[in-house]
């Protein structure tokens, strides 16, 4: 803004007091007659209106897809039979799942923001915290899958993996083939299970939309356009206004100042428009009103601890 004002007022300043009265009077006159009629303000505001509707709809939906993982936390303690393990095994599965959500989250993230990435740039690094451990940074590192590839599903599959190693149907079948009620303790009976899959389920399909957002962004283009037609809206307009000052038959510093704090404004806003759709574009940025990943896993981490290892949780306090 403060370079469209020098610019408005050099342009006045050219001619009042240097092509005023002499024969370039005319040429200058025609150049700012010829910007006179170029239809800027509706065409922009159609495409600020575009890209800030598209643009924030993106941010919101984005923000929709970050679900919390205490939903999992509690479904999972509400439904887990202690009585299927001994207290210490119990201990240990809870730490375990509250783990494999917090190196979901992780893994998640630092395919999308590179400020995780800069934390944890690769699996090794999230076994000296404490996050994982070796054998499973060395499962993760040997999968099939190539390097940059997405892992963020795989602690999902271990959860799985270890409820259904606790899991005992409610009924089974006999040598004779009869069916009868299975004596052993289930961690969950088969309805809880079925729930608490379907929860896990949906709760990597929301977090995965996350990615699918990340993959897929607005085309740069858009944004490189929208850029030049606002800068370019604001010079035609600098000569827009030496005509109505020119044509007033005002040429006067008070004209000036009064066309100046006229259009302000609508430049201000187009501009403050434009920098929002710059910076919401893309959540997981290093700007400050960006998603605070950092934030999030410290939090996750200690909500997850609350729920799953109370106990643990209040030792260290």
């Amino acid at each position: 803004m403060l370079g469209w004002t020098i610019l408005m007022a050099v342009l006045y300043a050219a001619f009042v007091w240097g092509l005023k009265g002499t024969e370039y009077e005319n040429y200058y006159k025609t150049m700012f007659d010829l910007t006179k009629e170029v239809p800027m303000d509706g065409t922009l505001m159609f495409l600020m209106s575009y890209m800030t509707y598209n643009s924030l709809t993106r941010w919101s939906e984005t923000f929709k897809c970050m679900a919390w993982p205490e939903n999992v936390a509690l479904i999972y303690r509400q439904y887990a039979n202690k009585r299927a393990m001994k207290p210490g095994e119990a201990r240990l599965m809870n730490q375990t799942i509250a783990r494999y959500l917090a190196i979901f989250y992780i893994l998640l993230f630092r395919d999308v923001c590179s400020d995780v990435r800069e934390m944890f740039p690769t699996f090794d690094d999230m076994v000296q915290p404490g996050i994982m451990t070796a054998d499973e940074a060395n499962l993760l590192q040997s999968s099939r899958l190539d390097r940059n590839s997405p892992h963020y599903w795989i602690p999902i599959d271990w959860i799985v993996t270890l409820v259904k190693s606790k899991y005992q149907p409610t009924y089974v079948y006999n040598r004779k083939g009869q069916r009868v009620r299975n004596k052993k303790e289930s961690i969950m009976t088969e309805l809880e299970y079925l729930k608490f899959i379907g929860e896990l389920n949906k709760f990597r399909g929301r977090l995965g939309d996350v990615l699918s957002y990340d993959w897929v962004p607005l085309p740069l283009a858009l944004f490189q356009t929208l850029t030049v037609f606002v800068y370019s809206t604001l010079v035609v307009n600098c000569f827009q206004m030496q005509t109505r000052i020119i044509t007033s038959g005002k040429s006067s510093v008070s004209e000036m100042f009064v066309e100046c704090l006229s259009t302000l404004p609508f430049n201000m806003l187009h501009l403050a428009f434009l920098r929002i759709s710059q910076v919401v574009i893309n959540p997981f940025g290093s700007d400050d009103d960006d998603f605070e990943t950092q934030y999030l896993i410290d939090r996750h981490i200690k909500v997850l601890n609350e729920i799953l290892c109370p106990e643990e949780t209040k030792k260290q306090k």
